[in-house]
């Protein structure tokens, strides 16, 4: 059942993926609108759509019951950390690529990807693992993630305000309404569900158009990126599901981590590669590489691990 849909949530996912590829191949996206494009996924409908799903899914007594998916968050990015450092170093990579392809397969697209899979496959509680997830990679990502991604030849700098992201601001706010059972006016939850239900088309053919404009031909002669792949989308949640097992986590949660482990590329890690150093076509190879990917990974790992 869970494989059945996974397979059919990538499908469709793919199928939108290709309206996007086709709106920038003939103009009807243009490539000056992206920028505009992902602010509007980004600090608008994502976290409307985080807002939505956990005030009308969550309780209090469920927040608080899976806090421990914060120490799993983390755990999981101390063992990413340690594999993709491996890997790196036995492939002896470039300067500055190494970083750059530790922090690729370090940090997953839990926006435009985990967000409506993880509410398709698991509708209660799959925002609030996500969310509590979230919490956890949003902090690191603006810190050691920005350490990643600057260059050798540049110091890094670190904004505290840069962790402020609107999915962190959003999950701070429903979060406390929750814990203090406020009431929301109807009509304002109907309009935070009618912008949660257009978020996964839009963000899905925003990508589209990102693997239209994006140079990353030249990605698939890399022997690395098939290696993060196998490693980081398919045998690391493979492995982390029968440890999940083995440890009696709760099944929801462990399928939920499993499937959030399996994720590609964050979206905004050429973004980031880019403006702090001299590798951004190679984050955008790897980004859309992994994107094409996980329309078969992900599915794959359902169907063994979950």
């Amino acid at each position: 059942m869970a494989f059945e849909l996974a397979f059919t949530t990538m499908v469709v996912f793919f199928l939108i993926l290709a309206v996007g590829f086709a709106a920038g191949k003939f103009g009807i996206i243009t490539r000056e609108a992206m920028p505009n494009l992902a602010g509007l996924c980004t600090n608008i409908l994502l976290p409307s759509q985080l807002f939505y799903s956990t005030y009308v899914n969550i309780t209090s007594d469920m927040l608080v019951a899976n806090l421990p998916m914060l120490a799993l968050s983390a755990g999981f990015y101390l063992i990413i950390g340690l594999v993709t450092f491996g890997i790196a170093k036995v492939l002896r990579l470039p300067h500055d690529k190494d970083r750059v392809f530790m922090l690729c397969f370090m940090f997953g697209n839990t926006g435009f990807v985990g967000f409506p899979l993880l509410s398709t496959l698991f509708p209660g509680t799959g925002l609030l693992y996500l969310s509590l997830f979230t919490v956890v990679d949003q902090l690191l990502f603006w810190t050691f993630g920005s350490w990643l991604a600057t260059a050798r030849d540049r110091d890094a700098h670190f904004h505290p305000r840069s962790i402020l992201s609107p999915n962190i601001i959003m999950m701070a706010t429903v979060f406390t309404i929750i814990f203090i059972g406020l009431p929301l006016p109807k009509l304002l939850v109907n309009a935070l569900s009618t912008l949660s239900n257009a978020t996964t088309a839009i963000c899905m053919m925003y990508l589209g158009a990102m693997l239209c404009f994006s140079k990353w031909a030249r990605t698939l002669r890399r022997p690395e990126v098939y290696v993060g792949i196998v490693v980081k989308m398919v045998a690391l949640p493979v492995l982390a599901a029968l440890a999940f097992r083995t440890i009696g986590l709760p099944t929801e949660m462990s399928q939920a981590m499993t499937i959030i482990m399996a994720l590609p590329v964050m979206t905004v890690v050429p973004m980031v590669a880019r403006a702090h150093g001299n590798e951004g076509d190679y984050a955008t190879g790897i980004t859309a590489v992994t994107l094409l990917a996980c329309v078969a990974t992900i599915p794959l790992v359902t169907l063994i691990a979950v």
